[in-house]
């Protein structure tokens, strides 16, 4: 007990001395944060919401349908872009076209649907919502009864209804419809009603598509879908429910045309290391047929801004030249960002972290929705997430009401709103471009900028409207802020990083110690054990994460011998703590034994552990750069006697642990630390097949 007595004493004066003065409050009462005060007012005044607002509005005004030779010729978006950025003074940039997946892709030219019984009524068009007519739909002009179905997803929504050469509505998707009306039960065609928030905005008409894009060699029956909003919907469901005989016509004309993938890159090179790259991310396209303003144009002007603000802040001499490049990536959802890094691996290589935007200008308030900051996972230790955190947590306290008077340092557009800064920091998911980055085979730290939830999402009413440029203007402040510590960190910006990384690693153990000795004190008798295992490698691997986050700042450090000795002094530190975290744990395991009268066990490993923990998946060259999940899924369906697992989805994070470093045994325990069910057999069986099928090698 005393031995205990003086390593938490020494852990926590280690810690008092290290823990920054982040929290200190300067005479104006603005908190501190990474950068300078007079740095961020500088930020702050230049960037604008209010440009990136007008740039949105420039590109995604209205929901238009696209013209035929912008398939061809190329896109008005990456055009638009180029403009604006040799305008801001960004020379290097450039349209770049992409490799398709097919050479036409559909277009729409007319799209109208009518009543035309008991009265004559047109209830949607193409040329006023372009979300009207679903994607995939043929050249059709047909006239039948309609008949509700329900969702239409299922045989017994058809039972008792005869729908062959008749229209069918849809209390949901028109592709169920389309796979179970059209193509077993004969129907002409598909009206249905489904958007994102149907409970907030009745009359927003929710984005859709049709299999086969209306073409005879898909091997369905050519059809035509509509969507209309929920309001019109429940319209006509009610009256078909009370009897009423209503007759539509559905017309439609498409084409299949020439198409291409386009993107658009820009670079503001480094001055010291230019071979080395913070990527900023956002896509350019919702699909190319439909554009959204928020989803995501609102991303790609957040990011144009971005470019525009750090150039005049250099050119300036508000700021030095960053020591690093920043190369800003305008990309189709997704596979835009895996088509450029399978395009240029060389450059991908070059990336030392990825800063992601997607949907980040709608208002607050008017979206009842949050900011949110999706972290690079658990698989990938970063200093990352918390310098972009620091910027959050510090736009969000300034811009509270301080009692009853402005906001501490007010981050407002002219045309912008008041709102406070509401935002929520939450782990890793996938979803948008950054995912690509935060793959095993690139392992690029990325953070994620999202507004969440979003009541247009993929509806007619992704419009600017909805859009704030004070908002805007935040998430541009962030955004450069982020950039300037990062791409321009010297010795000086590595110290803080090290002290900010080491502060808040500090809290993220403090709840994980927490959670582990709620395991052990809410465990069943029969299961104690077991749990204090569990809670063990659960504060194990916490120290371990903690570890690997402050030893990725040493990308930074240059062989400067300060910050190196802060770097150690932080290490030492975290691991002076270890022990009486895991003394306290077994203390508190000793007396649940002592509650239910067992007796205490040492953890010691099995024979399997013990085995495992002498493998070593050591990455094959299949394994390198982007996952080809298809490739391995073909493999594994062409082996004999392949031994089965369940991991779920946790199958990514593991894959992502793979460095050629870790045992098995050393992943299954990073991924159950944070993962439920990660069996080690299945963990196993997973390396079996991942080797079988040429990715790793164990040794």
């Amino acid at each position: 007990m005393k031995r205990l007595l003086q390593l938490l004493t020494a852990t926590a004066a280690i810690l008092a001395v290290l823990t920054p003065v982040l929290s200190a409050q300067p005479a104006e009462g603005i908190p501190r944060t990474l950068l300078p005060l007079p740095l961020m007012r500088a930020i702050v005044n230049e960037a604008s919401g209010d440009l990136a607002l007008q740039n949105e509005i420039l590109i995604a005004g209205v929901n238009r349908n696209r013209k035929a030779d912008e398939y061809r010729d190329g896109y008005f978006e990456p055009k638009f872009l180029i403009e604006r950025l040799k305008e801001y003074g960004i020379p290097d940039c450039r349209i770049i076209d992409l490799p398709t997946r097919s050479a036409k892709t559909w277009d729409a030219v007319r799209g109208e649907l009518w009543i035309t019984k008991p009265v004559l009524r047109k209830i949607a068009d193409l040329k006023e919502i372009a979300a009207s007519l679903c994607q995939g739909s043929a050249t059709m002009d047909v006239t039948g009864p309609l008949v509700y179905v329900g969702p239409g997803n299922q045989d017994r929504y058809y039972e008792g209804k005869d729908v062959k050469g008749k229209i069918i509505l849809v209390n949901g998707s028109p592709g169920a419809g389309q796979r179970l009306g059209v193509e077993k039960y004969g129907a002409l065609a598909v009206i249905g009603y489904a958007s994102s928030h149907p409970e907030f905005d009745p009359d927003e008409v929710g984005w859709s598509s049709l299999g086969g894009r209306g073409e005879a060699a898909s091997g369905m029956k050519p059809t035509v879908g509509f969507m209309v909003s929920t309001r019109m919907g429940n319209d006509l469901r009610d009256q078909l429910e009370r009897g009423a005989v209503i007759e539509v016509r559905a017309i439609s004309e498409t084409q299949m045309v020439e198409a291409k993938d386009q993107m658009v890159e820009a670079v503001i090179p480094g001055a010291e290391f230019p071979g080395e790259e913070l990527v900023f991310t956002a896509h350019l396209y919702e699909g190319v047929a439909k554009q959204g303003a928020n989803d995501n144009i609102s991303g790609c002007v957040a990011i144009l801004e971005t470019a525009r603000t750090l150039r005049k802040l250099m050119d300036d001499k508000a700021i030095p030249p960053l020591r690093r490049s920043v190369r800003f990536l305008f990309v189709p959802e997704i596979s835009g960002t895996m088509a450029y890094i399978r395009m240029h691996p060389e450059i991908s290589r070059r990336f030392f972290a990825n800063i992601n935007h997607d949907m980040v200008g709608e208002g607050l308030i008017k979206n009842q929705s949050l900011l949110e900051l999706i972290q690079s996972p658990l698989s990938l230790p970063t200093y990352l997430n918390d310098v972009v955190r620091a910027f959050y947590e510090w736009m969000g306290t300034t811009q509270r009401n301080n009692e009853g008077r402005e906001a501490y340092l007010p981050v407002w557009s002219p045309t912008g709103s008041r709102d406070p800064f509401y935002y929520v920091i939450d782990p890793f998911s996938g979803g948008s471009d950054h995912q690509v980055f935060t793959h095993g085979g690139i392992r690029v730290p990325s953070a994620f900028m999202i507004v969440w939830p979003d009541q247009w999402y993929h509806t007619s009413g992704d419009t600017p409207d909805k859009s704030d440029s004070t908002q805007l203007k935040r998430v541009v402040v962030i955004s450069a802020a982020s950039a300037i510590m990062l791409a321009g960190a010297g010795p000086a910006e590595a110290e803080r990083m090290i002290e900010e990384v080491g502060a808040r690693g500090g809290e993220r153990i403090g709840r994980e110690k927490a959670r582990a000795e709620s395991l052990v004190r809410d465990a069943a008798a029969e299961r104690l054990h077991d749990a204090y295992r569990e809670a063990d490698n659960v504060l194990v691997q916490a120290f371990l994460y903690e570890e690997d986050a402050l030893d990725s700042i040493r990308f930074f450090l240059k062989g400067e011998a300060r910050p190196e000795s802060l770097l150690r002094a932080q290490v030492a530190a975290l691991r002076g703590g270890s022990l009486p975290a895991a003394k306290g744990l077994e203390e508190i395991y000793r007396l649940r034994c002592g509650e239910i009268k067992a007796v205490p066990k040492k953890i010691v490993l099995t024979a399997d552990e013990i085995r495992l923990g002498k493998i070593i998946p050591k990455p094959a060259d299949k394994m390198k750069g982007l996952f080809d999940s298809q490739a391995f899924a073909a493999a594994r369906r062409e082996m004999k006697d392949a031994p089965a697992y369940s991991l779920g989805r946790s199958e990514t994070d593991i894959r992502n642990l793979i460095d050629g470093k870790r045992s098995i045994l050393r992943i299954r325990n990073a991924a159950a630390a944070h993962l439920p069910g990660v069996g080690l057999k299945d963990i196993e069986s997973f390396f079996q097949v991942l080797e079988k099928a040429g990715f790793v090698r164990l040794i």
